[in-house]
């Protein structure tokens, strides 16, 4: 009897809490199974600095096994910096799965965290929970194809903190100041974009929130530590002279009406076509159409509370730094698409603004943004499973070097079409996914990365190969890379296959695997 009044409890609570909000749970896992798809759906994701993030990441793991020929090329320096989280997750996770594994496992909980953190901001400013469920489509943002796990976790961990931040304001309780320290304190470890834009944007709330000081102060000394830990790392990297390495500051700017008009493809163009333009379009109509109604159907007006004034503010903040910030600074250390990262994160605050009480029919009017949230990621899948056909036969070939290899990937044909450089890539990726192949044999095997971020952590590099400039592939020859044992090379000519210094080994698709069986007579 008692075992049934039990089982007849959970139930009642499982339904309730699956029920709550007009079945929002519901739709949330729904949408949450739909994003992960593409990430699980087959191997290889094209997704630009992936492959070296995971060759540095290899770098850290694989450091002090000899078979790996890693401490031949570079030193160990793993510091409490950016990136932190990102490498030592996947150095963790590899003791349990294999790397690639290790790295979807890392994207995957960006893809799950992800709108839980836009949900939570938005209980957080007092706006509708449904809402939330712009985060879906919004998360496979241009930040997403170019490979920035570091910096979407970090804003991940941003909007936590932010929403901890305004709880722990209003309520004072313990739980939400403690995961205000984490969550900065992560969001640090993760990338320094986030976490800096945080420290704009808690300080603005502090100062609308000037009343409550007493909190406020509490608040400001669990963010302390973050700071003291940058500053820390600042004064370290001077002295050492691993990422900053110069006294003067060189940047390209983008002037306010090419920001204004590159808006909408900052936030969404990730695929070649129309079809990502008419997602996000999608997505700007309905939002349009939720901030209209309650203006002219006043019953249709969610209490907005205390915090209008607060989301304004926040919203400002983001602006002014996409417009300030440049597109890439070259000095004192290099640092490509800095401002440019920022229009999803806006448009996200923007998705929480209109002030609709999401009840009952109204809930219809969110009906595209879920479309969207299962459309977006099924197209991808099918994208990238096209991308990952091409181009595991490259991954397999690099599978048949032996570990440790001194292997060089050459993409020929590496640039399609003309422009600027995102403009360039793949059919399953607007970005220029094929920049770091050549850091693949690395991530995958150990040995050497030709073009390895050179930023300070987990390893540096001590000794360099000789090896062809950056983004010369189309006129790349054996005699360039002397150094190398084997090369995996896309669309190899007649020439290469009579080079007498190599021999061709395998061929599978468009790739084909060179072993080096002696030195040339006539090397630059």
């Amino acid at each position: 009897m008692g075992g049934a009044l039990g089982h007849a409890l959970i139930m009642q609570r499982l339904r309730r809490l699956l029920l709550e909000d007009g079945g929002l749970p519901i739709v949330w896992i729904a949408l949450t199974c739909f994003a992960l798809y593409p990430v699980w759906h087959q191997r290889l994701l094209p997704m630009l600095d992936t492959p070296n993030h995971l060759a540095l990441a290899r770098g850290w793991h694989d450091f002090g096994d000899p078979a790996s020929r890693i401490a031949e090329f570079y030193d160990l320096r793993v510091r409490m910096v950016p990136y932190w989280l990102f490498y030592g997750s996947i150095h963790l996770l590899m003791y349990l799965v294999e790397i690639e594994t290790a790295n979807k496992l890392f994207l995957s909980a960006y893809l799950v965290l992800f709108p839980l953190s836009v949900l939570a901001v938005a209980r957080a400013l007092g706006r509708s929970p449904w809402l939330a469920l712009f985060a879906f489509p919004i998360a496979f943002n241009q930040n997403w194809i170019y490979g920035f796990a570091s910096y979407l976790m970090s804003v991940t961990l941003t909007l936590f903190g932010l929403a901890a931040l305004l709880r722990w304001l209003e309520t004072r309780r313990a739980a939400y100041v403690v995961g205000l320290g984490v969550c900065v304190t992560l969001s640090y470890l993760a990338h320094i974009m986030p976490w800096f834009l945080f420290g704009l944007c808690a300080i603005a709330i502090l100062l609308l929130h000037a009343r409550k000081w007493q909190a406020g102060l509490v608040a400001a000394a669990v963010m302390l530590p973050s700071v003291v830990m940058a500053l820390t790392a600042v004064l370290e990297d001077r002295q050492e002279r691993t990422y900053i390495k110069d006294s003067t500051f060189s940047a390209t700017f983008t002037d306010f009406p090419a920001a204004v008009l590159a808006f909408p493809r900052r936030v969404m163009e990730i695929v070649p076509g129309a079809f990502d333009a008419r997602v996000l379009a999608t997505l700007v109509v309905t939002l349009v159409a939720l901030f209209v109604l309650p203006r002219v159907f006043p019953r249709l007006r969610r209490e907005e509370g205390g915090l209008v004034t607060t989301h304004k503010v926040l919203l400002w903040i983001l602006v002014l730094a996409y417009l300030s910030l440049p597109y890439e600074i070259r000095k004192p250390m290099s640092w490509w698409y800095v401002g440019p990262r920022l229009p999803s994160l806006i448009l996200v605050l923007l998705a929480l603004y209109p002030a609709l009480e999401l009840t009952g029919w109204r809930r219809v009017l969110l009906l595209p943004v879920v479309v969207c949230g299962i459309a977006l990621p099924l197209k991808l899948a099918r994208l990238y499973r096209s991308f990952s056909t091409r181009n595991l036969p490259a991954v397999k070939l690099i599978e048949d070097t032996p570990r440790g290899a001194l292997t060089l990937v050459v993409v020929r044909n590496m640039v399609l079409g003309k422009g600027a450089e995102e403009k360039s890539g793949d059919s399953a990726s607007s970005g220029p996914v094929y920049w770091h192949f050549p850091e693949w044999p690395m991530a995958l095997r150990g040995g050497y990365g030709p073009y390895t971020f050179d930023q300070g952590i987990p390893i540096v590099p001590k000794k360099k190969l000789t090896t062809p400039a950056f983004g010369t592939t189309d006129t790349f020859n054996f005699r360039q890379a002397p150094d190398y044992e084997y090369y995996v090379v896309r669309d190899a000519t007649e020439e290469m296959d009579r080079e007498p210094s190599v021999k061709l080994e395998r061929r599978l698709g468009d790739w084909s695997l060179y072993k080096r069986i002696h030195a040339t007579t006539d090397e630059p």
